[in-house]
């Protein structure tokens, strides 16, 4: 049986040309870039010339890219190193729809005395602007806004939000793992970036920082990344990570018409053949690889089991813990019920995606949801 792949917002299939190239970055690039020797400085070069690209595609100077494990240890970096470096300030303003990498670091510094602030949000998952506004004063270190979501895709106005920080002199950050290069990222105090989103491999990322902001690092030790991340750099990560990155930049248009394409033609057969459901956040903008549905008459975990035994592999808007289903803290911020966060499933697309994949999807789909409807003992949840 073909397995037919559409998880590409927990993670993406690595590039072939980057695939075949490793094996022999990692026999030439071996050495640590620490070293003095012929060896390292060839590694050194490397990131060098990974970070000056990076740079370039952002607009911004080379010392402000910081590379990191993935965006989970950017975010975590970012939000309590600032909190270590402006102690007199100690509130937060943050969305709830972000991803857990950033509410668990904002609600470790609560322990810690911090006063969080969350930003309201409308049926639609747009952030209150207005709400925003109000909330921001003397105290308040930084403003955390996610720019693409990850579990519904639902784009927010950053370079609105980036204005009104910029004008009340406070630091901005914004979670870009879903976005970067599918769409254009204002010039924000902060961004992250994970390599696995982008199809390279896991185990990279980086942060923006603007320069001049002060960061207090987590991780301390000989000093690498301009001090804000020490250990031996992930010289072959950071080569693939720059590879992936100029074959988007190569070929962006191209990738974004075919995820588009993708993303219209699900959407339209949803409407066409399951009109009874609900695609989440449709009348906004969204990112194009990402839909998510709420199945009004099953659960979300045995309606993804089912497409995994055909070979559909997708994955729930809710975070499931020691086998435990847990409603979307998405869904919930955007008003939907429990019942209604518990039934939702993330569709994601790739490049490598086919249109004939989509519709094989949608028919597969059909087929479950009629027969589970015999067995309304499966509803119960």
């Amino acid at each position: 049986m073909k397995k037919i792949y559409l998880d590409n917002a927990a993670t993406t299939p690595v590039f072939d040309e980057i695939l075949e190239k490793i094996p022999e970055w990692s026999r030439e690039y071996f050495a640590n870039p620490n070293s003095i020797h012929s060896d390292g400085q060839k590694a050194r070069r490397i990131i060098d010339e990974s970070r000056r690209y990076i740079a370039s595609v952002l607009n911004c100077e080379e010392e402000e890219i910081i590379f990191t494990s993935c965006a989970t240890e950017s975010n975590n970096t970012i939000i309590k190193g600032l909190a270590e470096s402006y102690p007199e300030k100690n509130e937060i303003i943050v969305s709830p729809i972000e991803h857990k990498s950033v509410l668990n670091p904002v609600k470790y510094l609560t322990r810690k005395g911090y006063k969080v602030h969350f930003l309201k949000v409308d049926k639609n998952g747009l952030i209150d602007i207005d709400h925003l506004k109000n909330l921001i004063n003397k105290k308040t270190l930084l403003v955390s806004v996610i720019h693409g979501n990850n579990e519904t895709g639902v784009v927010q106005d950053v370079k609105e939000i980036n204005r009104i920080c910029k004008e009340k002199e406070i630091f901005f950050f914004s979670d870009t793992a879903q976005s970067f290069l599918k769409e254009d990222i204002s010039d924000v105090d902060f961004l992250s970036v994970s390599g696995h989103k982008i199809n390279a491999p896991k185990g990279i990322g980086f942060f923006k920082k603007r320069k001049n902001i002060k960061l207090t690092p987590l991780l301390h030790g000989g000093g690498q990344e301009f001090g804000l991340r020490s250990g031996t750099e992930n010289v072959l990560g950071i080569k693939a990570l720059a590879e992936a990155i100029k074959m988007w930049k190569e070929n962006r248009n191209r990738f974004l018409q075919h995820l588009i394409e993708l993303k219209k033609t699900f959407i339209s057969l949803i409407e066409k053949e399951l009109p009874g459901e609900e695609v989440v956040s449709q009348h906004v903008k969204t990112l194009p690889h990402i839909v998510s549905i709420i199945f009004r008459n099953v659960d979300a975990q045995t309606l993804i089991m089912a497409l995994n035994a055909q070979g559909i592999e997708v994955s729930s808007g809710s975070a499931c813990s020691s086998g435990t289903p847990s409603p979307s803290h998405v869904l919930l911020a955007y008003g939907f019920s429990e019942k209604e966060a518990l039934s939702s499933v993330r569709f994601s697309f790739s490049i490598f995606n086919t249109q004939e994949e989509i519709e094989f999807t949608i028919i597969q789909l059909k087929n479950i949801l009629n027969r589970l409807s015999n067995f309304p003992n499966l509803f119960s949840f």
